[in-house]
């Protein structure tokens, strides 16, 4: 009801007056509460550091976070290929809570687990020492649980000192000091409307903690399909406000129609070439369609542009209609073929 609310002072969450009665109010508190009191305990008190000093021009910190089975190590793996191949010297963070990149980059052999097992303390102690893929790719991942990945100013330090750009794999337990010294913040979402709660659960937490930055917020579609009652607008428009399961209450995260964003559709051949990548555990774009390419190679300018220092992609709004210049452009050369 408009100007009858009440502010619970733990969260900053706004409902109605007349809803607070100790039931629904502690409904709610457990509500907003279901990523706070997961396995990493966001109610323990955790410093948020601050590196901007560190964030010259040339360097770029960009966090990448979704709901699982929505493609989050996928984006991040391809896109860092993408920023290799163009000679930026890249590192992958991998803070989820599984490490998915443990298993795809150690291939399996000793020294390589060796050298992922010692990675977080390394960072810690300054010292850059991960996974090396190629010439300009490292990554930086251990075993689940791993106590160094907790010392966020020691990492990030490290990681910034030594590479131009640093792409983190998170996930809803990874640490909110990532969150709060990234530059940018890429939200994963599919077309799969049942991943999108739990994904503004999280950034309702974030909000709380004052780390959401709605200037700091990029969508990626992932696997975006044609569908006749869902499109990119919906999509957005579903994930721009946190909606409390019981209905208690809304509060709005960022404005649905100002938001950048990019769709990368779903490719079957893709698909099947990244599956086998991790099967092989070996990470490349040979095989990927020119569609495909073209568009991861768009995002990875969005993120960090190579051209006298300003980027030469414009990402659309949800008010945007079609694709952009270059990818019609890439679609009209492979029409001729």
């Amino acid at each position: 009801m408009p100007g009858i609310n009440m502010q619970n002072e733990k969260n900053d969450i706004m409902m109605p007056r007349a809803n607070m009665n100790e039931t629904n109010f502690n409904r709610v508190a457990d509500n907003q509460n279901q990523f706070i009191n997961s396995e990493r305990n966001y109610n323990k008190e955790e410093k948020i550091v601050d590196i901007s000093s560190l964030l010259t021009q040339d360097k770029k910190v960009a966090c990448f976070v979704g709901t699982s089975k929505n493609g989050t190590s996928f984006v991040v793996n391809n896109v860092a290929q993408v920023l290799s191949s163009q000679g930026i010297s890249t590192a992958i963070l991998d803070t989820t809570k599984n490490r998915n990149a443990y298993y795809i980059y150690t291939n399996n052999e000793e020294e390589l687990r060796n050298t992922a097992m010692t990675c977080f303390e390394n960072l810690t102690n300054g010292v850059a020492k991960g996974i090396q893929v190629n010439r300009n790719l490292t990554v930086y991942t251990s075993l689940p649980d791993d106590e160094y990945l907790d010392n966020t100013e020691e990492i990030l330090q490290t990681l910034i000192k030594n590479y131009s750009v640093v792409l983190i794999d998170c996930d809803f337990q990874t640490p909110i000091s990532y969150f709060a010294n990234s530059q940018e913040i890429y939200l994963i979402q599919s077309m799969d409307i049942l991943t999108i709660q739990p994904l503004t659960a999280f950034l309702n937490v974030l909000r709380s903690r004052n780390v959401l930055d709605e200037k700091k917020l990029r969508i990626i579609l992932n696997k975006a399909e044609k569908l006749k009652k869902v499109n990119d607008k919906i999509i957005i428009g579903g994930m721009s406000s946190y909606n409390d399961p019981a209905m208690t209450y809304m509060v709005d995260l960022f404005d649905k129609n100002l938001i950048k964003y990019i769709s990368i559709p779903f490719d079957e051949q893709v698909y099947v070439k990244y599956l086998e990548g991790i099967i092989d555990c070996e990470i490349s774009l040979k095989g990927y369609s020119k569609n495909i390419i073209q568009i991861l190679t768009e995002l990875a300018n969005m993120i960090y542009p190579v051209k006298n220092g300003k980027t030469t992609y414009r990402p659309p709004t949800v008010n945007s209609n079609g694709f952009t210049p270059s990818i019609n452009s890439t679609l009209e050369q492979m029409r001729k073929y």
